[in-house]
């Protein structure tokens, strides 16, 4: 951290452990609760639209019958890094606690996988669970990482425009980097439950563009976090590279398909990346020179 006090830093430090030992041991419980319901949901849908009356739902149905495999991988997937996350956390408090600057790096990644991971699980519990059985479990994966992430962040003894800097970019960088993998996987599903495979229809080809590119975009911003989190100017250029990638990516597969503004969404969030950082206010405040 930024040579906060030392009663700010001991604080931020406990926020930091509690969060790797509350991560490592609910991640997994809500997850083995989770998934369950998520597939029982999807496995009805499937049933429903594969006998319906409608044409369009039989002919659509095909689309989500493998749904149930694609989320018994990525779910595990995600609460692995969050685990993960966690004991990155845990190992690096000490350092964190003498104030080293790798270490605040380090802690911004690892409270950003539980928030990208509630994120993406968000999804299927909507599409196929629903707000019946009350607040989305999938919220309080996401929340174990927001609060230490932005606590770690706005903890610091900076200006106002600083911290309006911090908060906007890196806000920007882990919602940009969640859309985007969460569309990511919307358009491998349709990749690999298309019918027609190996055959593509017109608008189909661009779910290679989404998906692969989309993915590498992605990747590019969680290294962002990391370095940004160091003040190192790769944190900026990775920021550039990720948010263009998730813009192009998300803008062009709207343009061909046209079918959801969800690409939309994470093409402005991309956007947003680029814009955020850059502002000359916010560049100098968050990056050292080199």
């Amino acid at each position: 951290m930024q040579h906060p006090s030392d009663k700010v830093r001991l604080t931020a430090t406990i926020v930091l452990v509690v969060f790797a030992f509350v991560t490592i041991i609910a991640t997994p419980l809500i997850v083995k609760t989770i998934l369950p319901e998520i597939i029982d949901g999807q496995l009805i849908k499937y049933e429903k639209m594969s006998t319906s009356d409608d044409p369009e739902l039989v002919k659509k149905a095909p689309l989500i019958i493998d749904t149930p495999y694609l989320v018994s991988f990525f779910y595990p997937l995600w609460m692995a890094l969050a685990m993960f996350g966690g004991v990155v956390a845990l190992v690096i408090a000490k350092p964190f606690n003498r104030g080293e600057v790798w270490a605040k790096g380090a802690a911004l990644l690892a409270t950003a996988m539980p928030s990208i991971a509630g994120a993406y699980m968000l999804i299927p519990w909507i599409n196929f669970v629903g707000f019946g059985k009350g607040l989305p479990y999938p919220i309080f994966i996401a929340l174990l990482g927001l609060i230490p992430y932005f606590w770690i962040l706005l903890a610091e003894k900076v200006d106002g425009t600083t911290k309006l800097a911090y908060f906007l970019v890196f806000m920007a960088l882990g919602i940009a980097a969640a859309h985007s993998f969460t569309n990511g996987h919307a358009s491998f599903r349709l990749q690999w439950m298309l019918p027609q495979r190996p055959l593509w229809p017109p608008t189909t080809w661009v779910l290679w563009l989404s998906t692969q590119f989309m993915w590498l975009g992605t990747i590019a911003l969680l290294f962002s976090i990391f370095y940004t989190g160091l003040r190192k100017k790769a944190g900026f250029y990775l920021g550039l590279i990720g948010g263009i990638t998730v813009t192009i990516a998300n803008f062009w597969t709207h343009l061909v398909r046209g079918t959801t503004s969800d690409y939309i969404v994470g093409g402005l969030l991309g956007l947003a990346v680029v814009v955020f950082l850059m502002i000359p206010a916010f560049k100098e405040r968050l990056f050292d020179e080199a």
